[in-house]
């Protein structure tokens, strides 16, 4: 949470107040006393030193809250603790000089000002730690209701897929049987030669629809899976036309080999479909990182396009669904791991994905 250095100064006011009057305490002391105006009473530099302390702490803690993402909710707590400390503190105090002797009025100063700062440091501290404990019981209840919501959604969503898959695919099956009934009766027809493709295309659609629900959800199970290898199975299976394959080097990570091979491929089809069918694509490790990259030497991604083709259904290809790199996406996310997508070394396209585990 992003609170300026102002707002927290304003809401604090009762804490850095009372701390700057106990400063200001400590210098008309400090001077009356070097000008010989009073003379130190017994034990009074013990206060006073054992004050100073709780003086720099005060503004110490101010200046941390201006910089920490401590809700602006607990200020008030805070200046509460911080009060009550001082008044409660001060309160047993007094009943001590009532019974105990003082020498001078002076000396009741000093010893008021002891326990005004050393019973709001104790109370401010305690506090904090309140505070801080309140802010990790509520980033963790936060947490904990934003998991629910998102397992309730990937829940629906497959949901949604599967039946809509099963009561597409159905009468999908009905239409390419008569395709091929029709096609037996008249097979020189051009419409029937025209229809059978976009049958096709919808059962790709439909596969590519239920891969996308069930990527988003976290992965599991994760074994030891070598990316060099992983790779090349993951290309044999990819109409890659005349492109090449360069998988520089090799490491063994912790992964689902399953959702991985979905990285891989639709990576790979990517940059067929929009580098060429000629085009050379890269696979390999991150220098100085723990992560692989897929790199091609085709035309990349425009700059102002980067952000947005990992959303779903956003695609430059007549063929393509736009599910691809939404997949490849919400792929990386489920491991816990981060995609970043800029410009290879050759101008293509470079997909880099980090934060991934190595097996020892």
């Amino acid at each position: 949470m992003d609170v300026s250095p102002r707002a927290v100064v304003r809401s604090l006011w009762p804490v850095w107040g009372l701390g700057a009057v106990l400063l200001l305490a400590l210098v008309a002391e400090a001077v009356a006393l070097s000008v010989g105006i009073v003379p130190a009473p017994g034990g009074y530099w013990v206060g006073f030193v054992s004050t100073a302390p709780v003086v720099v702490g005060v503004g110490y803690v101010v200046y941390r809250i201006s910089r920490s993402d401590l809700s602006p909710a607990r200020y008030p707590r805070l200046n509460r603790w911080w009060v009550a400390g001082a008044s409660g503190f001060l309160l047993v105090n007094v009943g001590f000089m009532m019974t105990l002797p003082t020498e001078t009025a002076f000396q009741v100063l000093g010893w008021v000002r002891w326990a005004i700062g050393f019973g709001g440091g104790i109370g401010l501290l305690i506090g904090l730690f309140e505070a801080q404990a309140i802010e990790r019981e509520v980033a963790a209840e936060r947490s904990r209701l934003r998991q629910a919501d998102l397992r309730r959604e990937r829940d629906r969503l497959e949901e949604f897929a599967s039946v809509v898959s099963h009561d597409l695919r159905n009468p999908l099956n009905v239409v390419r049987g008569r395709i091929d009934l029709a096609r037996r009766a008249h097979p020189e027809d051009e419409h029937i030669e025209a229809a059978e493709p976009a049958l096709d295309r919808m059962d790709e659609i439909i596969d590519e629809t239920l891969t996308l629900a069930r990527e988003g959800k976290s992965v599991d199970d994760a074994g030891d899976v070598d990316l060099a290898e992983c790779a090349r199975e993951c290309w044999s299976r990819v109409d890659t036309a005349d492109a090449t394959l360069r998988a520089d080097g090799s490491a063994t990570v912790r992964a689902d080999r399953d959702r991985l091979s979905h990285v891989f491929e639709n990576l790979f089809r990517n940059s067929v479909e929009h580098g060429g069918r000629d085009v050379t694509v890269r696979v390999g490790t991150l220098d100085g990182a723990d992560g692989f990259f897929v790199e091609d030497d085709g035309v990349g991604i425009p700059t102002d396009r980067v952000d947005e083709v990992c959303e779903t259904g956003v695609t430059s290809s007549a063929d393509g669904t736009g599910f691809g790199l939404a997949i490849v996406d919400r792929t990386v996310d489920a491991h816990g791991w981060e995609l970043r997508i800029g410009e290879g070394d050759r101008g293509g396209a470079r997909f880099e994905i980090t934060g991934v585990d190595r097996s020892e």
